[in-house]
């Protein structure tokens, strides 16, 4: 009788485990989808002196910067954010139109994007020293390693 009851107990314990674990997930992703679009609205109304502003004090606090640095990299950062707006503004214009990119403009879209980080990575190589460079590089693959993750767990 005592056997009978504690696997009874270990099957109802290990059911509801279960059960609890797959609403967890769920709700994770929801939580993410909020928090993400929290972020989108808090970076919305920003401008990229600000948005540079924070990144800059943020990398500031990250990898502790000098000055000098912290002037070098802000200036980066606004000129990053700029060209960031004003690609979300011409995206947000066409997807209201409905107009999607065609194989080509996407094919110069992610060239472009390669570009351009190329392009920080060795502003950065040349702002940072040795130690603060490979801190930035692992908080940047980091980072992207994160968003890879998320995507393939999507497919």
């Amino acid at each position: 009788m005592k056997k009978t009851i504690g696997l009874l107990a270990l099957v109802l314990i290990t059911a509801t485990s279960f059960a609890q674990e797959r609403g967890g997930r769920e709700n994770r992703n929801e939580d993410r989808k909020e928090k993400r679009e929290d972020f989108k609205d808090m970076y919305k109304d920003l401008t990229p002196d600000q948005i540079a502003e924070l990144k800059t004090k943020k990398m500031a606090l990250e990898l502790d910067l000098s000055d000098a640095q912290q002037k070098d990299i802000f200036s980066l950062n606004k000129d990053m954010a700029t060209k960031h707006k004003a690609k979300m503004e011409t995206f947000k214009d066409k997807k209201e139109k409905g107009e999607k990119p065609s194989s080509e403009e996407r094919y110069e879209m992610m060239k472009n994007r390669l570009d351009e980080q190329l392009a920080v990575q060795t502003k950065m190589k040349n702002i940072l020293n040795e130690d603060q460079y490979k801190m930035w590089k692992r908080s940047q693959h980091n980072k992207h390693g994160k968003r890879e993750h998320r995507m393939a767990a999507r497919k």
